[in-house]
């Protein structure tokens, strides 16, 4: 069962790497001056376009795609969604 990864916005891309370095929602939401409940909604978003349904699996899909050579591409700068 092989979902199409869909890109990740530019914001989406900066909450996954802070969520790789194991920062916590709040942590997140105070380094890029967000509430905690944006950063929940993003997270959610952002599993939806992984195709997971947790943290840990987000960050290990994320880390595949970007090491393998294909990072995700900034929403606002693909013309496929």
């Amino acid at each position: 069962m092989s979902k199409q990864k869909r890109p990740l916005s530019t914001s989406e891309q900066r909450i996954m790497q802070l969520l790789i370095q194991g920062q916590t929602n709040k942590a997140i939401a105070v380094t890029l001056n967000l509430t905690t409940g944006s950063v929940e909604t993003s997270l959610h978003r952002i599993y939806v376009k992984l195709g997971v349904e947790n943290r840990v699996r987000a960050a290990l899909v994320y880390l595949q795609l970007t090491n393998a050579g294909q990072p995700l591409p900034s929403s606002e700068n693909s013309s496929r969604i």
